[in-house]
């Protein structure tokens, strides 16, 4: 058994990223003939196979700390001694498998910041409060008390992502440029 966590989702952005189960990418990487070779998915199974081999060492290490507990082996010199030398394999495995699923994950790019502009929903995230202004005075205009809850909404219903933070700000700017009345 291996560790579920990092070797499933791994396996999983995989999959995700080249759209087809793992065997079958392992099968498209062997050269052949009139096709192009992929050097990403090369070294993406590369990894996913060091990670994968990673995993089943420390989860055998685990194991041995278990049966070495359940047998009562940690009472002598000689057990305990076993004990931290499968602890200190267990520590550098573990740095090791953290490692790995992190340089795996930053080939695929899962690791780095979503762009400012989400493809799929089509929602962007402001930039600069002084761009936001003239949109956000539009939308105060329709209503006598604007709160969070309701710019929040209205600027994602235009395309536009904010943070609390931001939004925040924004809502003290049209307050100090116009007189809106309190907001929360």
């Amino acid at each position: 058994m291996t560790d579920p966590t990092a070797l499933d989702s791994s396996r999983r952005l995989i999959e995700r990223q080249f759209g087809r189960p793992i065997q079958q990418l392992t099968y498209d990487t062997i050269p052949r003939p009139a096709r192009d070779h992929d050097p990403v998915l090369s070294a993406v199974l590369n990894l996913y196979g060091g990670l994968r081999e990673t995993s089943a060492r420390l989860t055998e290490a685990r194991q041995k700390v278990c049966e070495l507990l359940d047998e009562g082996h940690d009472s002598t010199v000689d057990g305990t001694t076993h004990l931290l030398n499968i602890s200190q394999d267990i520590h550098a495995l573990t740095t090791r498998h953290v490692t790995e699923a992190r340089a795996l994950g930053d080939l695929l790019g899962a690791n780095q910041p979503p762009p400012p502009c989400a493809a799929s929903t089509g929602i962007c995230a402001a930039d600069d409060l002084d761009e936001l202004l003239p949109l956000a005075r539009r939308i105060a205009a329709g209503w006598p008390h604007l709160t969070r809850a309701k710019l929040g909404p209205a600027l994602r219903a235009h395309g536009i992502r904010v943070s609390n933070q931001r939004l925040g700000a924004l809502l003290n700017r049209l307050r100090t440029g116009t007189s809106l009345g309190a907001a929360a």
